[in-house]
């Protein structure tokens, strides 16, 4: 029997109807000692079987196919610029952009067009006029038919035609910067919630370090309890900080489970892809950073957002001279060629024309100096909008040094108390051992090692996430920073 893609669902259910129909056939078999029908069973179990299997094999490799598992950081940014459908979205704006530009250009071009039309009109009327005094009387018809082409060439609209090709490049040189944006926002995105999870797996790992040693606390307490060498109390203190470190365990766990669903939100694709990733958090190289402390204003300025704010004030000022060409005449050369005829084709002739078409609004009721003014405020709106984009930039960018710096201290900090209170620990872990300390003493300092852990854990996930702000708010955040 061949196993096809759309048969893996439903064979085994199949198959497990047989081996539950066979099952029966057995206890039957068992109760009646028929020797035949058990060969029987038996011949069908054996053939059976492998088909089982290889379906469940074949079921099992295409589910582990459709997985990503060990997961670089690497890996999931490159994912996430292939399948993310906001990218994706920004480069189908970017796309649409660039024909905007082909149409603005259009525009300039000579304008042809087919026409072809029936009238019945009430009166007849001339189908081919007098072509000289004293000639033969024109053809009148009620009927009118009209076919040919017709011609526009646009040399002068008051400039709004070149202004809206302008206009159109602008908007391309936009929609790049924001895909440009989003790239970046989108590798920034992904880092930080990879290393998220890569220290919310050291803190399981540590948390679950402590909650062994806490078990085999109580483990030794209960021994002690049977002899009456500690009281009670001190079981009930044990009990109640392995309780603790439970729900502790548990709510990292649960962390992490929604940390690896905004990665694959992040990364476009449904969670249950989703593997285990593999890496670990590294100290990151800080090495002139201080240097660039001076720059923050010219490096600010690359930043594709503010290259976006900056072309948007750009394109808000052009806007206003595309406003201002409706004050100015506009002139067209026309032309059109084609044939006239009358009732029957009765008539029929060649007719043609061609001349200079100018035009000039002298009264709009105040709608064309109304929208000059609505494009210059716009203007305005978007130059303020920028500067207030280049402030907050700056402000941003300082305020990630600052905390690199605070997080680099606090990560000494951490590394220096984590080696404290392990030794801490030991030493009160042998004195309540040796009976000259107190379960609470011991329980204080288990306690004091855990927070030191997860300090040490906490602070160099905020340093790389300090250094990541900093690269995004320099506008450097780039595919290969991992």
């Amino acid at each position: 029997m061949k196993l096809g893609t759309g048969e893996i669902v439903w064979f085994p259910l199949e198959i497990s109807g047989v081996l539950r129909s066979c099952t029966k056939t057995a206890a039957d078999v068992f109760l009646h000692g028929s020797g035949m029908w058990m060969a029987i069973l038996i011949s069908v179990l054996l053939l059976v079987s492998p088909l089982v299997a290889t379906a469940m094999e074949t079921r099992a490799g295409q589910e582990a196919d459709s997985r990503y598992s060990a997961l670089t950081l690497h890996d999931a940014v490159g994912i996430a610029l292939k399948k993310s459908p906001l990218l994706a979205s920004r480069k189908n704006e970017l796309s649409a952009s660039s024909e905007g530009v082909k149409e603005a250009r259009g525009e300039l071009l000579p304008r042809l067009d087919a026409y072809s039309s029936y009238e019945r009109l009430s009166d007849p009327q001339v189908v081919v006029p007098i072509k000289a005094f004293g000639a033969s009387p024109p053809t009148f018809s009620r009927d009118q038919y009209r076919t040919g082409v017709r011609v526009k060439m646009p040399v002068f609209e008051g400039g709004r035609l070149w202004t809206n090709l302008g206009l159109a490049r602008l908007k391309e040189r936009a929609s790049r910067k924001e895909v440009s944006f989003t790239t970046q926002e989108l590798i920034y995105n992904v880092t930080n919630v990879f290393n998220e999870i890569l220290f919310l797996k050291s803190l399981e790992k540590a948390q679950k370090e402590t909650l062994g040693a806490l078990e085999k606390l109580r483990k030794d307490a209960k021994t002690r309890l049977s002899v009456g060498r500690i009281a009670p109390v001190d079981l009930m203190r044990i009990d109640a900080q392995v309780a603790q470190q439970e729900h502790d365990l548990v709510a990292t766990i649960q962390e992490r489970k929604r940390a690896m669903e905004l990665l694959a939100q992040l990364m476009g694709v449904e969670p249950w892809m989703l593997g285990e990733v593999k890496g670990v958090l590294r100290e990151p190289d800080l090495k002139g950073l201080e240097s660039e402390t001076g720059a923050i204003s010219r490096l600010i300025l690359k930043r594709p957002d503010i290259e976006k704010a900056k072309e948007e004030m750009l394109l808000a000022k052009k806007a206003i001279r595309f406003e201002e060409g409706l004050h100015l005449p506009f002139v067209d050369i026309v032309g059109d060629y084609g044939r006239h005829a009358g009732s029957g084709f009765d008539g029929d002739e060649e007719v043609w024309s061609a001349g200079v078409r100018v035009g000039l609004n002298i009264f709009s009721g105040g709608v064309i100096s109304a929208r000059v003014r609505q494009a210059e405020e716009r203007y305005l709106a978007a130059r303020n909008r920028y500067e207030h984009l280049r402030l907050t930039a700056i402000r941003q960018a300082l305020n990630a040094i600052s905390e690199i710096r605070e997080a680099s201290q606090r990560l000494s900090a951490a590394s220096l108390s984590l080696k404290s209170a392990r030794e801490s620990f030991r030493v009160e872990k042998l004195k309540y051992e040796t009976g000259a300390g107190s379960v609470t003493d011991s329980l204080l300092s288990q306690a004091a090692w855990f927070q030191a852990e997860a300090d040490v854990h906490r602070s160099l996930y905020d340093l790389l996430h300090a250094e990541m702000d900093y690269k995004f708010f320099t506008g450097r955040v780039k595919y290969e920073d991992r």
